[in-house]
């Protein structure tokens, strides 16, 4: 299933991205630059896949005195953790535990419901419950960590509640964010990567007539993107997974299937099997 978001692209600079920044999508309190979905970021930065890579798994256990670990932390659904994940991954899943698929079909990654989804399957996370397991796996605040999701999205909503719970929790959260919060921007999976055209000595995401087209978004407002020009990175005249830019495909990054107990999820265990 297309992305609700992969059509809204915008100039490098120019009046569609104000038409965005205006809309009601984005709180006044969060700053809307950063991840690939234009969501509100309180959290501190926007990493990539090889950067987590690096520094969450090449680097753990190769220098014992190293005194500022990243700890990735996946967000996904119990069957997408199951399916893989990177090495080390704290699996807390948000805002989602699990969901069933229609005749159990799914996308090769695991994620999609390339059939759908059957109707009251999903069992949602609640955000509080989230962050307080996460804040009882990793209790040291000051520790980096790095939220990890499909395509970058749910990644951002969680990242948002671990760097700033008062803001989603309450009051009573006030003072218990994390200072270290990063989003991997691309997600395990991505999405497909757009061509850029130069006119007028200006890029633009690449799409079919570089027309500004009016633009639905999924919470109901409006704005003006281009319909983005998918690339075929591997030249095999479709636009498949292998096109992706996430984790597993064109990042080429190495996973894990294993399911340490360390590892898993308190919240997702009953689910890891079901599908």
């Amino acid at each position: 299933m297309r992305d609700p978001y992969r059509g809204f692209c915008f100039a490098a600079a120019g009046a569609a991205l104000a038409l965005f920044i205006s809309s009601n999508a984005i709180a006044e309190e969060g700053a809307s630059d950063g991840n690939r979905y234009f969501l509100e970021r309180y959290y501190t930065a926007d990493i990539s896949s090889a950067k987590a890579f690096l520094d969450a798994v090449v680097k753990r256990g190769k220098w014992s005195d190293r005194a500022d670990p990243l700890v990735i932390v996946d967000v996904r659904d119990a069957t997408e953790y199951r399916t893989g994940h990177p090495e080390g991954a704290l699996h807390s899943p948000y805002p989602r535990i699990y969901r069933q698929c229609e005749n159990n079909n799914r996308s090769e990654d695991g994620g999609s419901c390339t059939d759908g989804v059957i109707d009251g399957s999903t069992v949602s996370q609640d955000p509080e419950d989230f962050f307080l397991e996460v804040e009882g796996r990793i209790p040291d605040k000051a520790t980096r960590v790095a939220l990890l999701c499909r395509t970058g999205f749910r990644s951002v909503l969680a990242g948002n509640i671990l760097a700033n719970p008062e803001e989603f929790l309450g009051p009573d959260y006030a003072g218990r964010g994390y200072e270290n919060v990063f989003n991997i921007w691309e997600g395990y999976v991505g999405q497909p990567k757009e061509g850029v055209v130069r006119s007028g000595g200006t890029l633009y995401v690449a799409g079919n007539d570089q027309t500004l087209v009016d633009l639905t978004l999924p919470d109901g407002t409006t704005a003006k993107g281009f319909d983005a020009f998918d690339l075929d990175l591997n030249n095999n005249e479709a636009i498949d997974s292998g096109d992706k830019d996430g984790w597993i495909y064109f990042q080429g990054l190495p996973f894990d299937t294993r399911m340490l107990p360390k590892l898993i999820s308190p919240s997702a265990v009953s689910y890891y099997n079901m599908q």
